[in-house]
């Protein structure tokens, strides 16, 4: 995928944007708090409907005088070589329209895959200490955009755990156990699902970050990927028709284990929203026994298999959105990562100078006080 144009109007401090991205290496450059992390937002935003800060609404999005803001963009699909319109209208105070070549798209949910994006921030060279909360976000983004099939099952997941969890809260009010347990085979049915996608997408992605490992210089390391699951036996081992049945008998009989405790603690303990993906290093997990320049070398390579899971699956690469990453690196670690990259991949790379970058922009832009100007 690539984008050929952009326009993005009156969102957070982005005044009025409009440009033609190079196909291959765009650089925006300038200091901190000038709108080089909005642009990349704005492109997240159309992509998966995600912001990059927690919490922020609609109103947080429009810059604070004005009614509306606008993000669009036109993309060039690479394995058809037809372009679509994307285009994201935000209005207070809580509206948001999804359009794809003028045209509503609803739910929300469709948008996923018009605008597939591999987003790597400072913050996902922590990916292997953190918590399992960001590994499963990592999951969940990376397969939602490439199966809409899991989309509906991960909310439809969701929906019944909320639910289930709320009937469990009201039992202290004398609430009964039946309005819990009319949510229990819907929470199965989908959760296990989930489940299945996700260790299908951990046993691909495995060989491709493990190769991109040995390519970013960690040739003698051998890195493992292991899904975690609160229902799995045996987490390793890729589903069978079988398993997937006693998956759901598991899933069942934990909730009948953990009954009384999930009374007392009013939530749902087991599925997997509280499943984690284990990262190990030479069998090791990696959160505990890699260094941190090992555990970063490890974060790059999760990234670089994302994006191959992704042009594997949607036939074309995705659009790689690099927000002030490569000066958090060694120029070594640097080198590698772009001789990584396939070359038909477009990327956006936002850096606060451009001295002892190994990336070779086609094109150079200052980004000052929320606009777009020449790099001279």
């Amino acid at each position: 995928m690539i984008i050929t144009s952009l326009l993005i109007y009156q969102f957070r401090n982005l005044d009025r944007i409009s440009w033609e991205p190079h196909p291959r290496a765009n650089l925006l450059l300038g200091l901190n708090a000038q709108g080089k992390t909005n642009i990349l937002e704005a492109l997240f935003l159309l992509g998966t409907t995600k912001t990059l800060r927690n919490g922020s609404t609609v109103e947080d999005l429009i810059q604070l005088d004005k009614e509306e803001a606008l993000i669009r963009t036109q993309v060039l699909h690479q394995d058809n070589g037809l372009s679509r319109d994307l285009e994201l209208q935000l209005r207070r105070p809580s509206q948001k329209s999804y359009l794809l070549n003028s045209k509503k798209l609803s739910p929300l949910s469709k948008i996923f895959g018009q605008l597939a994006l591999v987003l790597f921030t400072p913050e996902d060279l922590d990916l292997i200490k953190a918590g399992p909360q960001a590994r499963r976000l990592f999951l969940d983004l990376e397969i939602s955009q490439a199966s809409q099939t899991y989309l509906k099952d991960l909310g439809r997941y969701h929906r019944a755990l909320k639910q289930r969890n709320a009937a469990l809260r009201r039992l202290n009010e004398g609430g009964g156990l039946d309005a819990v347990h009319a949510f229990d085979e819907d929470l199965i049915a989908s959760g296990c699902a989930v489940v299945r996608f996700r260790r299908e997408a951990v046993a691909q992605l495995e060989p491709l970050a493990r190769e991109a490992l040995g390519r970013l210089g960690q040739g003698r390391e051998r890195l493992g990927l292991r899904y975690l699951g609160t229902l799995d036996a045996s987490p390793d081992d890729a589903p069978t028709d079988a398993e997937d049945a006693s998956l759901e008998h598991r899933f069942r009989l934990r909730l009948r284990l953990r009954a009384k405790e999930e009374r007392a603690r009013g939530g749902t303990l087991s599925g997997p929203h509280r499943d984690d993906l284990e990262v190990t290093l030479n069998g090791r997990p990696a959160r505990l026994y890699a260094s941190q320049g090992q555990q970063r070398s490890l974060a790059l390579a999760l990234k670089l298999a994302e994006v191959q899971y992704l042009q594997a699956r949607l036939g074309e690469p995705p659009v790689l959105l690099l927000d002030d990453v490569l000066s958090e690196l060694d120029l070594e670690r640097q080198g590698e990562l772009l001789r990584l990259l396939d070359e038909r991949v477009q990327t956006f790379v936002t850096s606060t100078h451009a001295r002892d970058l190994a990336y070779r922009p086609g094109l150079v832009l200052r980004v000052h006080q929320g606009r777009l100007e020449p790099e001279t």
